[in-house]
């Protein structure tokens, strides 16, 4: 690519013909221009490869044709071509603000961090109402540029969220970690935003909303069939045991544990909504030793917490 791109837009495509426009359009018009374009096609069987083709004449993108591997697997076919600074990773049928990448790089140039935080905006497809905003809205928990260093864990253990299209990354840290999406399982981003926040040394946040999150009725996280349900609950299940094996190493420090124990707690509420009448007849929730009873108490203290 021409414009020896700092910055790795890695794309997972699978049948968001609705939507691909408008994603990639918020893309191909930022106002940075040093980027490259990573749009990976996982086998969709409606428009969205014509409609993809229709930008390629931007030379500042890559586009790759697979067979359908899931998202884990399409974020990898990107990963192993970028060969930007940094990554970012939006979702096909979401967009970006205009301005996201000439305010998020400079602002990593000069601190050096190993991550940026930025808001982002939750909304209803079809609708104007956003969808629990504050979810993604950590204004109340950082403070805005400040670089954090061995504070991070501390600052990041109670505004910690899975979406890794949330974060600018330093590409360095998931080479030298060697860290790639897990393929076998859905909810992918509740272990590998982990790994990667267990991998930095600083993080910086910045107090915008540059990326919106669209909830459609028919994507993968809100079907409902028994089918759907047991998938979920396998993956939620892999997801617990991996955690589980970070928090028992002896590689991570008091607060880097917190921040597992707590996404393990996250995990295991995933577990309980998903237990069908099938997995309950096999005792997997039994087989989870490492949630104490203090555990499952401050779970329910939360929960009336969030009725307040």
């Amino acid at each position: 690519m021409k414009n020896n791109p700092i910055v790795s837009v890695i794309v997972p495509v699978y049948n968001v013909e609705t939507y691909i426009e408008e994603c990639l359009d918020s893309i191909v018009k930022q106002t940075y221009p040093y980027l490259e374009i990573i749009v990976v096609d996982d086998g969709s069987t409606d428009s969205s490869n014509q409609l993809v083709r229709k930008y390629l004449e931007d030379e500042r993108i890559l586009f790759i044709e697979q067979e359908n591997k899931g998202l884990s697997g399409a974020r990898n076919s990107g990963l192993k071509k970028a060969t930007g600074k940094y990554l970012l990773f939006v979702d096909s049928d979401d967009y970006i603000d205009l301005t996201m990448l000439e305010n998020l790089v400079p602002l990593m140039e000069e601190s050096q961090a190993d991550l940026v935080r930025f808001n982002g905006a939750a909304f209803v497809d079809g609708m104007e109402k956003t969808a629990d905003q504050d979810y993604y809205d950590f204004s109340h928990r950082l403070k805005e540029k400040k670089i954090y260093q061995e504070d991070s864990f501390r600052a990041n253990s109670r505004t910690f969220v899975s979406p890794v299209y949330l974060y600018l990354m330093k590409r360095s840290i998931l080479t030298e970690y060697d860290l790639w999406f897990r393929e076998d399982i859905i909810h992918e981003d509740e272990l590998f935003t982990p790994q990667v926040f267990l991998s930095i040394q600083s993080m910086v946040y910045i107090n915008a909303f540059y990326y919106y999150r669209r909830y459609r009725e028919n994507s993968i996280m809100t079907i409902q069939s028994p089918a759907q349900q047991l998938r979920s609950f396998t993956s939620y299940l892999k997801v617990f045991k991996e955690l589980e094996l970070l928090y028992q190493s002896d590689t991570y420090n008091k607060e880097q544990k917190k921040l597992i124990k707590r996404q393990m707690l996250s995990i295991y509420n995933g577990l309980k909504e998903n237990q069908s009448e099938a997995v309950s007849k096999n005792n997997e929730m039994t087989q989870i030793k490492s949630i104490t009873l203090k555990d499952k108490s401050y779970l329910m203290l939360q929960k009336l917490w969030n009725r307040i």
